[in-house]
């Protein structure tokens, strides 16, 4: 399947199909084997291993084998070439490195632009995210590039009856898995959460197995890795959305009905899917006989897993992507030879989008295809008074935010990978302007929409590159397949343009482009696809030459410890948190302490295990550590409202710091002016210096009415503070109005009597 290289490229293209006659030591050779496993593991374990119990956040285990098996596949791929990046080199590489420039560049920018309270909060996300994008983006593209360089030849055949019958017997073989499995373990024992015996035989199978399938690593090899781990993952949906559950005790349902299978939420599967469904047509256009039968089976199975996901975006996205490759002139060229077979196959995949069931899931929503669009068109509907779709009016609600963001700062934005920290600081004003989005308050970690993604965190500057990096891939896939000649390997790059363009449409209503298993497949598939371009004769020779580049490798591999070292204590710190997290609902406060203070140990610093640390401080009346930890949890992430005021009600009520306490509750009702007790706790702090603090007051408790009407001890302190105004007219309408909700309170009763007899 993979790739035929442009006629300009066929001396590379014949050596390469010459090095098919490699010595068997050559082609098994230790770095060899070492790389190929950690590339299954990329391709085929990372998508497909998932455990509900063992840490909060579910995609961990796969963030942290993907991007150990990314670091590891390239050190070992730079020391195989003598650190040469010649086979690197495509159109690409000039406009993401200016891109990644202003990735670094305004994450730096941010760091000295804001107040230093914020620094340690704009090193911690920004660093996450700048790995991301450094390993789990870039790493991901040029392994795609160097799939395709290393093992291109003219032989495209894949052994697909092979790869059916594995994913039906290793598919098939975990059905016994509820039978084998091990009972519950406690929260401590990690060991005993992650190991099990039958579990741990079927792995140690499917990688085997798949490495020996994939064993000519190619890319088309690669690409039928992550279609058997598509298939089987949308299988698993398809089963879990009609409410089969057969590794998990009971039905996973945190998506009101959709299908999560093994990548934890519905946007991420579909999203998958969405970039692997041009391939799969591709593959059903060129094959013939039993193989076009099991690539179709393979499209009507991946499209399945998208509709159990219920994920409108991907929906437009596969659609988009699809569309897209009529584009391509072999693609026409091809299905010319099978009209009617192609209207068949399209036609089988409309009526199963249209007849498509709804949700046997769950008990209360059950939604289905139809009935997830005909919500949609409810906000097409007219009136001044109807009511918020959440999907959408909460969408509108982080767009608003997004382009407030990037309008403070046009250039640079907020900075790379600092949206989550921001971002609550921006919601607050327009939860105080519009009321309608009162109901729709989240903590959105990204824009959902990738235009606004850009630009509120690299500004003008970033959002310019960004759309150069695409007319440059876009430009190439249409000069590369232009040529009636190279039809073959313009059929792959026309197939990754069609994902690419895929992804892109459903990330306008998506964030699955920064999540790591659909983020890996979306970059592999853009770097196999100018992969394809030439590779300039100065640089062919280069890739020869002994140790003269070992510097780059040595780089690199500091790079790979580096991620090692931070992945393996990722992990521990998520395990440990999670154990202590069930302590602590548990009661259990001094076994809690004891597995968080092991997280925290761990690192890197994880707002939530901190806080959560914090918090079990707190319950165990160490007020002054949980102070310390509540601020340590600021440092890592200074973004949620209920840090500042737990941080607050601790120095309020337990460490007597009044004007610390006083201004983490305002940051607190910055944030989030819809928690009602910020305005019981900081209201009660200024009525200590009414004086003080007047006008503060009366613009906290003003707006509180307004959120809380019926909360009478707010009206009565408001009238208080209208009295020491001296706007009496409004002090006695407020204690009238909170007699009105509760006649018996005797406050606002003695209140209203005091300025009734005494107003001038």
């Amino acid at each position: 399947m993979i790739m035929v290289l442009p006629r300009n490229n066929m001396n590379d293209l014949e050596a390469r199909s010459k090095s098919t006659a490699e010595p068997v030591l050559e082609l098994f050779s230790w770095p060899d084997l070492v790389r190929h496993f950690f590339l299954v593991v990329a391709f085929f374990v990372s998508p497909l291993i998932f455990f509900t119990n063992l840490t909060r956040n579910p995609y961990i285990t796969q963030i942290c084998l993907l991007n150990i098996s990314i670091s590891v596949a390239l050190t070992l791929w730079m020391f195989q070439n003598r650190g040469s990046l010649g086979k690197l080199r495509t159109v690409l590489n000039i406009p993401l490195l200016f891109w990644t420039l202003i990735v670094f560049a305004s994450w730096g920018y941010a760091f000295f632009r804001h107040v230093k309270f914020y620094r340690p909060s704009v090193f911690n996300e920004g660093l996450n995210h700048e790995i991301f994008w450094v390993i789990n983006c870039v790493g991901a593209f040029f392994i795609g590039v160097a799939a395709v360089r290393d093992r291109n030849g003219l032989d495209e055949t894949v052994n697909l009856g092979a790869w059916a019958g594995f994913c039906l017997l290793w598919g098939g073989l975990w059905l016994f898995f509820p039978l084998m499995k091990s009972s519950s373990s406690p929260p401590t024992d990690i060991v005993a959460l992650v190991w099990n015996g039958y579990g741990g035989f079927l792995w140690a199978l499917g990688v085997s197995l798949c490495m020996w399938l994939s064993f000519k690593r190619r890319a088309v090899d690669y690409l039928h890795l992550a279609l058997a781990a598509g298939f089987l993952a949308s299988t698993y949906g398809v089963l879990q959305y009609f409410n089969f559950e057969f590794i998990w005790p009971h039905a996973l349902n945190p998506y009101g009905g959709r299908a999560v299978s093994t990548f934890g939420n519905p946007n991420f599967l579909s999203s998958y899917n969405v970039v692997l469904l041009p391939f799969c047509v591709i593959l059903w256009a060129r094959a013939k006989g039993a193989a076009r039968a099991g690539y179709a089976l393979c499209a009507l199975v991946l499209e399945a897993g998208l509709l159990c996901s219920l994920t409108r975006s991907s929906w437009m996205g596969a659609f988009a992507s699809i569309s897209f490759l009529f584009f391509s002139r072999g693609f026409r060229k091809a299905l010319r030879k099978e009209v009617r077979l192609f209207g068949l196959f399209l036609g089988v995949g409309f009526a199963v989008f249209i007849l498509w069931p709804h949700s046997l899931l769950s008990a209360g929503y059950r939604p289905s295809v139809l009935g997830r669009l005909e919500e949609a068109a409810t906000i097409l509907k007219p009136g001044e008074n109807k009511q918020a779709y959440s999907p959408w009016h909460q969408r509108v609600m982080i767009w608003t935010c997004a382009w407030l963001m990037a309008k403070d700062n046009p250039l640079t934005g907020q900075g790379f990978g600092l949206f989550e920290l921001f971002y609550p600081f921006y919601q607050g004003p327009v939860l105080r302007a519009t009321p309608f989005y009162w109901g729709l308050r989240t903590h959105a970690n990204n824009a959902h929409n990738e235009i606004l993604e850009v630009l509120s965190q690299t500004g003008l500057i970033g959002l310019g590159l960004f759309v150069w990096v695409w007319v440059v891939f876009f430009r190439f896939a249409r000069d590369f397949t232009g040529e009636p000649e190279d039809s073959s390997a313009g059929l792959w790059v026309s197939a990754g343009a069609a994902g690419v363009v895929g992804m892109m449409a459903d990330n306008l209503l998506n964030v699955s482009l920064h999540f790591a298993v659909p983020a890996f497949l979306f970059w592999w598939v853009v770097g196999m696809s100018v992969g394809n371009g030439r590779i300039p004769n100065a640089e062919r020779s280069a890739t020869t030459k002994s140790l003269k580049n070992l510097w780059v490798p040595t780089l690199v591999l500091c790079l790979c410890v580096w991620m090692l070292g931070r992945w393996s204590c990722v992990w521990e710190r998520e395990t440990h948190y999670f154990s202590g997290f069930k302590l602590a609902r548990q009661g259990d406060m001094a076994g809690a302490i004891d597995q968080l203070e092991i997280s925290k140990h761990w690192g890197p610093p994880e707002v939530n295990a901190i806080y959560e640390l914090g918090n079990a401080y707190a319950r165990s009346g160490s007020f002054k550590k949980a102070e310390e930890n509540y601020q340590a949890a600021l440092d890592a992430n200074a973004g949620y409202d209920e840090i500042f005021f737990n941080k607050g009600s601790i120095e309020a009520v337990h460490l007597g710091n009044i004007p610390a306490a006083i201004d983490n509750f305002r940051v607190s009702w910055w944030i989030n002016p819809l928690l009602k007790d910020v305005y019981n706790s900081l209201g009660a702090l200024y009525l200590r210096d009414p004086a003080k603090y007047l006008s503060p007051a009366l613009d906290l408790l003003s707006y509180g009415v307004k959120v809380f009407p019926q909360a009478s001890g707010f009206w009565n302190n408001l009238g208080y503070l209208e009295t020491l105004n001296k706007n009496y007219s409004a002090a006695v309408g407020d204690y009238q109005r909170a007699l009105q909700i509760s006649p018996n309170l005797t406050a606002a009763r003695k209140n209203l009597e005091i300025l009734t007899h005494s107003r001038p």
